[in-house]
């Protein structure tokens, strides 16, 4: 904008700042920004501005005001997202793996982010922000919403119990859609909501983008239907967070005293013990569970042989590397012809009892010894 339009204006104009809070206000409708456009365009006579018209023509695609309906919280670019990606699998890969340890690694490190996620997901569920009033709202929000949602929510139930800033909004009123941003309910919508006896957030404006469980959705297909089998999986993977959830809630109660402690460690010992003499009996055999290396077996298509015919080669050393392998035979490397010369003039002569000359060889290297 400063390159295309503002240097066609006066230094002194305010286009730049006007054109901008028309097009930056997230909070105004389509139809209202078209207005505020065609008053900053008209009042700088700039109707006929080629690029301006240009772009207008494609303001659903760019302008803010149309995007209310979609999610856009913490879009990253791409570069931002290769470079989160690359920073956090490069704590468990490195470019010098084979295909089978990278394999490995990368099912740890998804095992790393799902352990994560099931803590996070305990915490959340078990450990709710602090409330500063006794509204029963302001408790459901608590128990629903992340923490940073909620301290954004806990600020409009405040204003709308303790602060005189809603005006006259004691008139007729109905339960209409009036939100902060994001879809956050705002202190008209919480002030209406206590004057109905309501103590819960309606399930309409409860976003499910803001609550604690966000992740545990379906999954659909192009042509919107539920997938069974990511039903199936969904639903096997709550039980799993749940599983989890309980887990660490047990170990928590049973922090600082030995005795619980004890009687948990017994109590997962022997439920243990049931499972594996359960699944002995279901499958036949005792405890013939999925394992990771049979996962790597399937990926690669064989089975590890019971007799290694093949062993790896030994390690040889190339001529004129200058680098010492262990195992190739030699413990010193290979020396130059310069080098040579050079430890041999630091040598001193001695008598050779071959041909019983002083020199710098033996009766071993002699060169007048009979070949």
């Amino acid at each position: 904008m400063p390159e295309k339009v503002c240097r066609d204006l006066a230094p002194d104009f305010d286009f730049l700042q006007k054109i901008s809070k028309a097009v930056w206000s997230v909070e105004i409708e389509p139809t209202e920004f078209e207005e505020r456009w065609a008053k900053v365009i008209s009042e700088f006579k700039l109707e006929n501005h080629d690029w301006l018209l240009q772009i207008y023509d494609k303001r659903e695609m760019w302008i803010p005001a149309y995007f209310r309906d979609l999610f856009l919280c913490r879009i990253m670019r791409t570069t931002s997202r290769s470079e989160s990606e690359n920073n956090f699998y490069t704590k468990f890969t490195n470019a010098h793996l084979t295909f089978v340890e990278f394999y490995m690694r990368f099912e740890s490190a998804l095992d790393a982010q799902r352990h994560t996620q099931g803590e996070n997901d305990n915490s959340s569920k078990h450990k709710h922000p602090e409330c500063k009033t006794r509204s029963a709202i302001e408790k459901f929000a608590s128990e629903v919403y992340t923490t940073t949602v909620f301290y954004e929510f806990q600020d409009e139930v405040e204003s709308a119990l303790f602060s005189c800033g809603l005006g006259d909004f004691k008139k007729e009123f109905g339960l209409e859609v009036y939100t902060i941003g994001e879809g956050i309910p705002c202190r008209h919508m919480v002030w209406v909501w206590k004057a109905k006896h309501i103590h819960k957030i309606p399930e309409a404006y409860v976003l499910n983008r803001w609550c604690i469980m966000a992740c545990k959705k379906p999954i659909f297909d192009l042509e919107g239907n539920e997938l069974e089998q990511c039903v199936q999986h969904v639903d096997r993977k709550r039980l799993l967070n749940d599983l989890w959830c309980e887990i660490h809630s047990g170990v928590s109660l049973a922090q600082g005293n030995e005795l619980t402690i004890s009687a948990l460690v017994d109590n997962l010992r022997s439920l243990r013990l049931d499972l594996e003499s359960q699944s002995s009996i279901v499958d036949g055999s005792s405890g013939s569970v999925s394992s990771k290396a049979q996962d790597i077996e399937f990926l690669i298509g064989a089975s590890v042989p019971t007799e290694i015919l093949i062993k790896p080669p030994k390690v040889s050393k190339n001529k004129g590397t200058g680098v010492h392998v262990q195992g190739s035979g030699s413990d010193k490397p290979l020396k130059s012809d310069k080098e040579k010369v050079v430890e041999q003039s630091q040598k001193k002569n001695r008598l050779c009892k071959g041909c019983k000359k002083m020199g710098y060889h033996d009766i071993r290297n002699c060169p007048e010894k009979e070949k």
